[in-house]
């Protein structure tokens, strides 16, 4: 059967960013889609959760997640005002696509969560199932300081049963990112999604996991610092190096702001890659401390130089030593007469 659009339905339009239709259509439930055409046919109108529950006919906590995913894919601003649609952020990347030896770590690979979604009513009926489902909706519910929406349950549920997460483990981390100001439910997700692939699915691992993050972080501030870097916290390919830098190769802020200098003398900007590569190199032959890396830039200068005096003795030997053949086969001058 073949479907054609009616033509009378042109004469009232109202505009919606096709970057939603092109990088967020697939992913997106009902409660978001509902929420994102209210806003855009409201747009002059404030943006407020229970007037959008009420005229959308879903619970207020589902309204308030969609706002929250809308904000995250750049729709509206976190203060409520329309802004312009920007293009999605690709992914971040998972401790496996970067180069960093923390790669190894990972042993599978797990969908993303939005790709199946229980039902309401199976999401209830798993509560009934397991009361420390319900509980922990309720323990996180105290965490975020909001009512959890259908998509937020949905996620929290997901990651217990498909990524194979315990109701403390998932406390554990929602518990973490609340304490770094990543408290939004996409966030979470993906953490839950590299944690399930890692298969830190007890306490004992999640409390190592969140000690190496906290760590991972307190020596981004302090690199940061000195560099004079305003992110407040590491992206996750970022985060990987770091934990290389500092679980293998031992070395503190001092030594990392060294190969954070190599690199501004090398290409004029940051580049963890490179630095990474200074940092091995540094690593592999032994150097500890800053002190280490200025003797031995001193030993290969040190080195070039004598190098270079050797050449010259050469150069100026050969020289001396033609100019006396040269000067042995000239005819001898006599004097005329």
């Amino acid at each position: 059967m073949a479907y054609t659009i009616n033509p009378a339905v042109f004469g009232s339009m109202f505009a919606v960013p096709s970057q939603i239709v092109d990088n967020n259509l697939k992913l997106a439930s009902a409660s978001q889609l509902k929420t994102l055409l209210w806003i855009f046919r409201h747009a002059s109108e404030p943006i407020d959760p229970a007037v959008i529950s009420r005229e959308i006919n879903y619970r207020e906590s589902d309204v308030c997640d969609a706002l929250t995913v809308l904000c995250e894919w750049g729709v509206i601003a976190s203060d409520g005002n329309v802004t312009v649609q920007l293009p999605a952020p690709a992914p971040a990347p998972t401790p496996a696509a970067v180069s960093a030896p923390v790669a190894t770590e990972i042993k599978k690979e797990l969908p993303e969560l939005a790709l199946v979604k229980p039902s309401y009513d199976q999401v209830i009926a798993r509560c009934e199932e397991s009361p420390e489902i319900a509980h922990m909706f309720t323990d996180i519910e105290g965490l975020l300081g909001k009512t959890l929406g259908y998509d937020s349950e949905c996620i929290l549920l997901m990651m217990h049963d498909q990524y194979g997460l315990p109701v403390e483990v998932i406390y554990m981390l929602v518990s973490h990112c609340v304490s770094i100001g990543k408290g939004n439910l996409a966030y979470i997700a993906k953490v839950g999604k590299t944690w399930g692939e890692k298969e830190i699915d007890t306490i004992e691992k999640a409390d190592e996991q969140i000690t190496l993050l906290n760590a991972c972080i307190s020596l981004w501030k302090e690199f940061a610092g000195m560099a004079g870097i305003q992110n407040p916290r590491p992206t996750a390919s970022q985060s990987a190096y770091l934990q290389t830098w500092s679980r293998e190769f031992r070395y503190g802020t001092d030594m990392i702001y060294l190969a954070y200098e190599e690199t501004l003398d090398h290409s004029g900007k940051i580049s963890f890659a490179y630095m990474n590569k200074v940092l091995a190199n540094w690593h592999e032959k032994g150097l500890k401390t800053p002190s280490d890396v200025e003797n031995d830039k001193q030993t290969f200068r040190e080195k070039k130089s004598r190098k270079a005096a050797k050449n010259n003795d050469a150069d100026t030997s050969y020289d001396m030593n033609e100019f006396n053949r040269r000067a042995n086969q000239l005819p001898v001058y006599k004097k005329g007469g």
